[in-house]
């Protein structure tokens, strides 16, 4: 289950800073094991010049020899690795682990910055998933602190750093896609207003069902993908605000399918910096506090033609 969620220094329920100090050997005591306060297993493979990215992964243990800071009077054990980067370069990191709840924070090179933290909300259930995005303001060298959400959590947990250099990413977007997503998130902040079109007239029984739900339908000229417009959705006297359209509509499942996952590894990329859902294979979301993008496979009986029509679904709210 994947979870973002960026939130500054001070709301780190109750962690303000990790102590960055080596443990002294005891004198006269060669097996004395000295934690190590930073190192660069992820700074392994740094950008270079002429790469559009480059990866970095570790597996290790959060153990209670580590380093640690006080949470609630309970320890909270961390990990923490050098990472090199360049202003504008962008890194995903992936982390996950099977035996607790995953937690990053990023420290700039510019100490008047905030530490910038990633954790994953869910409550634990046996794996926790977290990934975090991050574009370099500034050339440095980032200070990665892998934790734990939880206090007093100890086991194994895995990181995939991945390094982008800038404009790398979005260029493995469809240039339309992106810049009508873009347009519709732009137009979304003024309730669509400026793509509104035609109230749609429906049929007496659906008039009576929207109208008990507070809902108007208008048509609207505006793409998500060339040739398929969508409606707009007032609810609530226009309280809130939607844009929806049909992508796909065909007899043939797998095309559906198909058409489905490409367009979700381009809102990954579109949406890299908003909090991802759980996904199934049906089924794809991201949000911000303002806006929520979905994607969702759904089916209908064509009782003229005697047929299943699956249909790919998007919507903006």
């Amino acid at each position: 289950m994947k979870k973002v969620l960026f939130i500054g220094g001070i709301l780190l329920l109750s962690i303000t800073t990790f102590a960055q100090k080596k443990k002294a050997p005891k004198k006269g005591n060669s097996k004395t094991t000295v934690a190590v306060d930073s190192t660069n297993l992820l700074n392994v493979n740094p950008l270079k010049p002429n790469q559009s990215q480059s990866e970095d992964y570790v597996t290790a243990s959060l153990i209670s020899k580590d380093l640690s800071s006080n949470k609630n009077g309970q320890k909270q054990y961390y990990d923490s690795y050098k990472i090199t980067l360049h202003a504008g370069e962008e890194m995903i990191i992936e982390h996950q682990s099977s035996d607790f709840r995953v937690m990053l924070g990023l420290k700039s090179p510019n100490k008047s910055v905030n530490t910038e933290f990633s954790y994953d909300a869910n409550p634990f259930s046996g794996n926790s998933f977290n990934k975090f995005h991050f574009t370099a303001p500034t050339t440095g060298t980032y200070t990665l602190l892998a934790t734990s959400m939880d206090a007093g959590q100890v086991g194994r947990y895995s990181i995939r750093k991945t390094i982008y250099a800038p404009n790398a990413l979005e260029s493995k977007v469809d240039a339309t896609l992106s810049k009508n997503f873009k347009a519709l998130l732009a137009s979304k902040k003024g309730k669509f207003k400026d793509i509104l079109g035609e109230k749609i007239k429906v049929a007496r029984k659906e008039k009576a069902m929207d109208k008990a739900t507070g809902q108007d339908k208008y048509n609207t000229k505006a793409e998500l993908l060339s040739g398929k417009a969508g409606i707009i959705v007032l609810e609530n006297e226009g309280q809130s605000v939607s844009y929806k359209s049909v992508l796909l509509e065909s007899e043939n499942e797998e095309e559906v399918k198909n058409q489905f996952q490409q367009l979700v590894k381009q809102f990954q990329i579109l949406t890299r910096s908003w909090l991802e859902q759980p996904s199934t294979e049906l089924s794809y979301s991201a949000s911000t506090d303002q806006d929520m993008v979905s994607l969702n496979i759904s089916s209908t009986e064509d009782k003229k033609k005697k047929k299943k029509l699956y249909q790919l679904n998007f919507s903006l709210n």
